[in-house]
């Protein structure tokens, strides 16, 4: 199932989230907007993955800011229970 919301913070922009419809956990959300001036683009994605425990988070995160030519890559993993 896909959320997408337009204009929500600029004119032009937009979000989409990708739901799982049967566990309702977030899968991705996808921003596209810009800077000061919409020729300055920036995408940003995130991936949602769920821990053996049922836990739900971000497992990668990129953001790219095109005219810029800024690239930004987060990955997170090896999640350990404390004890």
């Amino acid at each position: 199932m896909n959320l997408v919301i337009k204009n929500y913070l600029k004119q032009g922009d937009s979000m989409s989230m990708t739901i799982n419809e049967q566990t309702h956990s977030p899968v991705g959300v996808q921003v596209n907007s810009y800077l000061s001036d919409p020729k300055d683009a920036v995408t940003i994605s995130a991936q949602f993955v769920q821990l053996p425990d049922g836990t739900n988070h971000v497992a990668t995160t990129t953001i790219d800011g095109v005219t810029k030519q800024l690239g930004i890559n987060e990955q997170n993993s090896n999640y350990q229970k404390l004890q």
